[in-house]
């Protein structure tokens, strides 16, 4: 292969390696831009993270005060119970506070039917929260492993840019070496011909002087 053809060679993979070196360098920017896009969405799962840990705390605190209504009711139902066996010992006279305690001790069971019923519901709602916790908080762990894998991806990256930019230097250098030895072999190859030219002018004088030589008798 002659110089032409090598430097030739080289100029396409140092024109490969440069667009390498681009691509490479747009892919890492693509990844940065990736980066950044999952720290915002670790950004916002953390948030919810926290929002949803607030109301699971907020309903935790409602099941107590509930808890605590439900004993409210079922100790004045039982106030109630016993101030009507009091107003029915009375007779006639505790009849209408009778009737009272009946009536108050319906309402405190119907308070205890109403704080069962919520506190269930609370349960219920309890559960869904802290499941959406567990998925929310998975979406943050798969968002942290692709972050990681982003950055890996990232450097592998940089590397391969930087790889590819000296690669390219060096093919240039050479390619740049090449030419300067395809001049040099072309000016060298001129002077060759333009020796070879003279070499022939001398032989040629040579054989003029040669036949001039011979028409001169020595004694």
């Amino acid at each position: 292969m002659g110089l032409e053809q090598s430097s030739a060679a080289l100029l396409e993979i140092d024109n490969g390696l440069k667009a390498g070196a681009d691509a490479a360098n747009e892919t890492v920017s693509r990844a940065n831009e990736a980066i950044a896009t999952v720290a915002g969405g670790r950004a916002v799962a953390a948030e919810a993270v926290g929002a949803m840990r607030r109301v699971s705390d907020s309903a935790t605190n409602i099941d107590g005060v509930i808890e605590g209504l439900d004993k409210i009711a079922f100790q004045t139902r039982v106030l109630a119970m016993n101030a009507a066996v009091e107003a029915g010992r009375a007779g006639d006279a505790g009849r209408g506070f009778a009737v009272v305690a009946d009536l108050v001790s319906a309402l405190a069971k119907r308070s205890e039917d109403e704080a069962r019923s919520a506190r269930a519901q609370l349960s219920v709602t309890q559960a869904e929260i802290v499941s959406a916790l567990g998925a929310v908080e998975r979406v943050d762990g798969a968002f942290e492993g692709i972050a990681g894998d982003v950055a890996q991806v990232h450097v592998l990256l940089g590397g391969m840019a930087r790889s590819n930019r000296a690669s390219a230097t060096s093919v240039s250098e050479i390619t740049a070496a090449i030419g300067a030895m395809n001049i040099a072999t072309q000016q060298n190859a001129a002077m060759v011909e333009q020796a070879s030219a003279a070499a022939r002018g001398l032989t040629e004088e040579v054989d003029r002087l040669a036949a001039q030589a011979l028409r001169f008798k020595v004694a």
